[in-house]
């Protein structure tokens, strides 16, 4: 992706998020209005459906300022493990974009059906309780809320080659 092409995506996704919007309350509980930089981690988890082992990936993406870690596995087998640097601007953006997400979790979710996906999402400072943690938000039932945090994600997954992380086995 070209560099004009990855500033648009995140201009796109920073003002998505603030069209889902939250009162300002909301993102002030939650502590994410005033995010520290460098004391700040992401943590994003895709569970991908039942399917056979040579074509289940799931994965997690965990950031902080400077760097954005992937490890990819099947069923609990690492098949990927990839370390990538993270721009300033990217990680601002991202930081800023976080306010919004307050609004995203309905509550807590009900069960995923059996043999769906589901993504996790937790925003914590310096290793503490997350001060954002929304949990099994699934495919089927929340398309607003999967379609708020994959808009979130996308400027981390964007640093890798997604294709060739998740091809199936050989």
């Amino acid at each position: 992706m070209t560099p004009d092409r990855r500033r648009l995506s995140y201009l796109l996704a920073v003002a998505f998020m603030s069209m889902i919007g939250c009162s300002g309350s909301l993102s002030d509980a939650a502590g994410l209005s005033s995010l520290d930089p460098a004391a700040t981690q992401i943590e994003y988890r895709f569970n991908d459906s039942s399917l056979p082992p040579e074509y289940h990936r799931s994965y997690t993406v965990t950031a902080d300022e400077g760097q954005v870690h992937i490890v990819v596995d099947s069923y609990g087998d690492v098949l990927h493990d990839e370390t990538a640097a993270l721009d300033d601007q990217t990680w601002l953006t991202l930081l800023s974009a976080a306010k919004n997400l307050g609004a995203v979790s309905s509550g807590e979710q009900d069960e995923c059906p059996p043999g769906s996906t589901s993504r996790d999402l937790l925003i914590s400072e310096a290793g503490d309780t997350p001060l954002l943690e929304i949990r099994g938000v699934c495919e089927e039932q929340g398309s607003t809320e999967v379609q708020a945090i994959d808009t979130f994600v996308a400027p981390l997954l964007e640093l890798f080659d997604m294709e060739t992380l998740l091809a199936p086995a050989e």
